[in-house]
């Protein structure tokens, strides 16, 4: 890495500059890009799967990655506004590699603020505030001060065109796909989800190898359930909840042929049957549990993960950020009494960073994603 990293991709874009007339712009982002390359081959750190937590280790991937997809999506642009997607990438390296610096130090994970929305080369974003574009719909943004000013004021932003846009699916080739056999990052050093709290010889839990048709006791019928899956290996794996029958009343599936998810925590609604069923198709093993309800995870701070998940929100309308490093669809719900996904929160597709408000009473938050996600409280609870 360190031999080529850097300059790998300088000569490249340096030759077209000459002859292109957006070639100064160009290459200033080959520069960062380059820049960056040079702090990861330089950088002291150096991951020891024994030594160090998952939660730094993932950061690291995560800072590599951002490199990577920096150079590829670098690849084949002609002007700035192809070039947006680096910056966000770059960006997003420079934080993971900064929460590498933390956790070595000893020090708390930075706070990432976003680039602004309409224009990443304004910076960092300093606010957010409802936005709609013209015969759009109003969403919260991100943005720099001088155009939370503008708009403020009324007038337009500084806009030139470079505001994030909705993945283009023709544009599939450039977006960068996690191997099949490859698992999901963990989400922390220490996933509440990771380990089963449930005393082994219950009918709650149950661990194997191999395809089996499973059933999980509930410990109240009248009471609904959280699932926790964990796959072994996803490639060539599939799971599907049988029973109760998911949203619709449909067979809904949790894990699904080719995913690169390898856990799934998921809220079961009270049917009035004594067991949850399941169909696991895998050659390799798992581990399947009810998860105690009292043990789920409190929402304190800052939370990373990848896919579905269930948090504890002590109340009070709180404001959160919610970030979505990749994937497809994401939502966040409120879910009700019975484990139902009730008050949609927050949604969005693919890279984007958003805000929500926690409901004003205690309550269950459920994450929606089949990508990695970061959520964040941003502010102290109202809790009048």
């Amino acid at each position: 890495m360190k031999d080529g990293m850097a300059g790998a991709f300088s000569g490249l874009f340096r030759r077209r500059g000459r002859t292109d007339p957006h070639g100064d712009e160009l290459a200033r982002v080959e520069a960062e890009i380059t820049a960056f390359g040079e702090a990861l081959a330089g950088h002291p750190f150096r991951p020891d799967h024994q030594a160090h937590s998952s939660r730094l280790l993932a950061d690291y991937q995560r800072a590599l990655d951002a490199y990577e997809r920096a150079k590829r999506d670098f690849t084949g642009d002609r002007t700035l506004r192809d070039a947006a997607d680096v910056l966000r990438a770059l960006d997003e390296g420079r934080h993971a590699l900064a929460c590498v610096d933390a956790a070595v130090a000893g020090r708390p994970r930075p706070h990432r603020l976003p680039l602004c929305f309409f224009d990443p080369r304004h910076g960092p974003s300093a606010e957010e505030v409802r936005w709609a574009p013209a015969g759009g719909a109003a969403r919260t943004v991100a943005v720099c001060a001088a155009d939370a000013v503008r708009l403020a004021e009324g007038r337009a932003p500084i806009e030139s065109g470079l505001r994030e846009r909705t993945p283009d699916p023709r544009a599939a080739s450039r977006t960068k796909r996690r191997p099949a056999h490859e698992p999901a990052p963990p989400a922390s050093a220490e996933d509440p989800y990771g380990t089963c709290p449930v005393p082994a010889g219950t009918r709650q839990r149950r661990e194997n190898r191999g395809s089996a048709e499973v059933q999980l006791s509930r410990t109240d019928r009248r009471a609904p359930g959280l699932l926790v899956v964990h796959l072994e290996r996803a490639d060539g794996s599939w799971v599907d909840l049988t029973g109760p029958a998911g949203d619709g009343g449909q067979r809904r599936q949790l894990l699904t042929h080719g995913s690169v998810l390898t856990r799934a925590v998921v809220p079961v609604p009270a049917d009035g049957q004594d067991t949850i069923n399941l169909s696991l198709h895998t050659r390799r093993g798992w581990r399947i549990w009810l998860h105690p309800v009292e043990d789920i995870p409190l929402l304190t701070g800052e939370v990373s993960s990848t896919g579905t998940y269930v948090l504890r929100h002590p109340g009070g309308r709180e404001p959160l950020r919610i970030t979505q490093h990749e994937g497809s669809a994401f939502s966040l719900h409120a879910l009700r009494a019975d484990f139902r996904p009730g008050d949609l929160l927050c949604e969005g597709t693919g890279a984007f960073t958003a805000a929500a408000l926690a409901p004003k009473k205690p309550c269950l938050l459920y994450v929606r994603s089949r990508g990695p996600w970061t959520l964040t409280p941003t502010g102290a609870p109202k809790r009048r």
